[in-house]
């Protein structure tokens, strides 16, 4: 069999959660300046359209190598022939094969059609072809990658078949980390087919003005003064402001040395220049009060005012109430973008951050192996999912939300 050969993940700047996932995906131009549709739980469209990329229970990704089949979560069809995984199915499950693991590559491949096969071989081929000259699994092989085979990914991904938009797949792409590209092919398989172009504006622009910036604030900078333009047709810039900017920064997996990615800055550069202001002088704020014990208590007594700058829409209702809004309206946590907004603004400013610091918890630890075991799929169980999630991983956030005060 030839082998796939997919490239690895590790772009330091934005090229990475962009150039090679975001060329592909589907960006809306009635985008609703990205505000209103959720990227950031699973692969499933939430209501207002939102591609929601953290759960990676999608069917399509596991196999059973002892099988002649495979559960593809819908790629399979009962026509009383033998069953076919799409393109893009057996794209996705390959790449979370480990490196050099040929059987699972292989395995991946039993219920494809032969047609494509051969897509998926091109793919391969046109990789090592066109990119021979560099070095294999670095960054700059997958930015060659994508950028020279383009067409032949677009053929086989499936992308488009969601209804995610521009900004919306934006923000699900910079929430992968920089290694994690089955997160990125979720994110471009939920997106909108008819913004292909919009994306792929903003990712060429990033990649090219952008090359190598890796500081938060001076990759933002980067982006809000060279690709003002693409961001703006992708339907950020206006009215995307501090809220915005802490909505998606929330849900942005924290960065590591092993598990990079630039979330922050690619967040922060699609926003206005109040928004970045009023987000860091906030964001600057709570600061003091990482290691307080009531640490939303803090913000209330240290940072009432700058909160209230950055979400000026506001109540009196409390974070707690935001979540059995949530509850109530929008499935839980991971619903779609514009009803949590709608629930949040009913809070008070420093209850709103504390809320999307929880469910952005929540939604980011969607796709690890405890939420697989717990079968978490939006909408995520009241009893079974989001205990684990919250047990395991969220625990802090959640109790900041529930005692605000």
């Amino acid at each position: 069999m030839t082998r796939v050969r997919l490239p690895a993940l590790g772009l330091p700047t934005l090229a990475l959660c962009l150039t090679a996932t975001l060329a592909l995906a589907g960006c809306g131009g009635d985008d609703d300046k990205g505000s209103d549709s959720d990227t950031a739980a699973s692969t499933d469209a939430g209501a207002d359209g939102g591609a929601d990329a953290g759960a990676t229970d999608t069917g399509s990704a596991s196999k059973d190598t002892g099988s002649t089949s495979k559960d593809t979560g819908g790629g399979t069809q009962d026509t009383g022939a033998a069953p076919k995984v799409s393109c893009g199915d057996a794209l996705l499950c390959q790449t979370e094969c480990g490196k050099g693991d040929t059987k699972c590559l292989e395995a991946c491949l039993d219920d494809v059609s032969d047609a494509d096969k051969t897509t998926l071989k091109d793919i391969g081929t046109c990789a090592v072809d066109l990119c021979k000259d560099v070095t294999e699994g670095t960054a700059a092989e997958q930015d060659c990658a994508f950028a020279k085979c383009h067409d032949k990914y677009a053929a086989c991904g499936g992308y488009g078949a969601g209804s995610a938009t521009c900004s919306a797949t934006v923000a699900c792409l910079a929430g992968c980390t920089l290694t994690d590209f089955a997160c990125r092919l979720k994110c471009m398989q939920a997106a909108d087919k008819g913004a292909v172009n919009g994306a792929k504006a903003v990712a060429g622009c990033i990649s090219t003005e952008c090359k190598g910036v890796e500081d938060e604030d001076k990759l933002a900078s980067c982006i809000a003064d060279k690709c003002a333009k693409p961001v703006e047709v992708c339907g950020f810039t206006e009215g995307f402001g501090c809220t915005d900017i802490s909505f998606w920064v929330a849900k942005c997996k924290q960065t590591s040395q092993l598990e990079p990615n630039n979330c922050r800055g690619i967040m922060k550069g699609m926003a206005s220049a109040e928004g970045r202001k009023a987000y860091d002088e906030y964001d600057t704020c709570k600061a003091q009060c990482a290691q307080s014990v009531n640490i939303v208590g803090c913000w209330y007594e240290k940072c009432s005012d700058k909160a209230s700058a950055c979400f000026a829409k506001n109540g009196s209702k409390n974070c707690q109430d935001v979540d059995k809004c949530v509850k109530s309206d929008c499935d839980g946590v991971g619903g779609a973008a514009s009803c949590i907004k709608a629930c949040l603004v009913t809070a008070k400013a420093p209850s709103q951050d504390a809320f999307l610091t929880y469910e952005g918890c929540m939604t980011r630890n969607m796709d690890t192996k405890e939420a697989k075991t717990a079968k978490c799929k939006f909408p995520y169980s009241q009893d079974k999912c989001i205990p684990v999630i919250k047990g395991q991983f969220c625990g802090n956030e959640a109790q900041n939300c529930f005692t605000d005060q």
